[in-house]
């Protein structure tokens, strides 16, 4: 049975981190905390590089582009913000006046050739903007999710809201389907492959769907609260889970067994990321730290 071990933790000020994204290279960590700022991070040494400050209220999403030059925030003050990867500089604010619901963003995604960013807002809806101009294109409303997770080939994205479940094929921009899931959604992942889309539940179960027919799978439980984080490794052999409590879950995809339970934060996990080489992975919490874990 693999086991990780924590190989560091750096620490984000006083304020719950409630986002995380990874560099494509794996080399630096952004992370949005409550104290409204981006903070850059060199994952190798833990040491903070830069901060980005702008948003008026809290960090709530964040997305680096596949060529690793934007970096896309989204916050409660409803607004998504373009930066400058290298430089730190702000190119674009985009604010989201279609929103009839809630406009506060919940996430964030880039298309696979960086020109397109979706967002999802807390009212369940999906909007795509242009990357270059910072132009809402439209609210694309086959949709339907404030949380959003993209295939890596990039045709696959899917969206949950309120115990739905929506699957669209990208490159027609088609929905593929919709379905009621019967259990409300707070952690999203999806596959490297695109064929399966895993949701967490507030029940601590794991629930694996297949993306093309819209058929629940199986299930994983283990969790003795809500399942807040989701990650799969981009090799699709684990999948982790965190929960609301501070424990993490390392599952091996193919057999769905447990491989070990990660202990070591003490409130609920707000993302968690997989380096690219599969080998090592990040963790982020509200108990204020951003943990890096190896496979020992």
């Amino acid at each position: 049975m693999q086991s990780f071990q924590c190989l560091q933790t750096f620490f984000n000020d006083s304020c719950g981190v409630r986002a995380i994204a990874m560099s494509p290279d794996g080399s630096t960590l952004i992370s949005g905390s409550r104290d409204k700022t981006i903070k850059v991070w060199n994952l190798t040494n833990g040491q903070l590089h830069r901060r980005l400050a702008g948003h008026r209220l809290t960090v709530t999403a964040l997305a680096i582009s596949p060529n690793g030059q934007i970096i896309a925030s989204g916050s409660d003050d409803e607004t998504i913000k373009l930066w400058d990867f290298h430089t730190g500089s702000l190119r674009h604010t985009l604010e989201n006046h279609a929103e009839e619901g809630r406009k506060e963003i919940a996430c964030l995604v880039f298309s696979l050739d960086g020109q397109i960013l979706y967002s999802g807002s807390a009212g369940g809806s999906t909007y795509y903007w242009d990357v270059n101009t910072g132009k809402q294109l439209r609210r694309w409303s086959i949709s339907g999710g404030a949380l959003l997770a993209m295939s890596a080939d990039g045709r696959t994205l899917a969206g949950t809201y309120t115990g739905t479940l929506t699957v669209n094929d990208l490159p027609q921009h088609t929905r593929r389907f919709r379905v009621e899931t019967r259990h409300n959604s707070p952690s999203l992942a999806i596959s490297p492959d695109g064929e399966t889309v895993f949701i967490g539940d507030y029940d601590g179960n794991i629930h694996l769907w297949d993306s093309y027919q819209g058929q629940e799978l199986s299930s994983l439980g283990g969790h003795s609260g809500v399942v807040t984080a989701l990650g799969v490794s981009p090799d699709g052999k684990m999948l982790a889970s965190g929960d609301e409590k501070g424990a993490i879950k390392l599952w091996e995809i193919y057999s769905k067994t447990e491989l070990c339970t990660l202990e070591g934060h003490s409130e609920e996990l707000t993302e968690l990321i997989f380096t690219p080489d599969s080998l090592a992975l990040v963790s982020s919490s509200i108990d204020t730290s951003i943990k890096v874990w190896g496979i020992r």
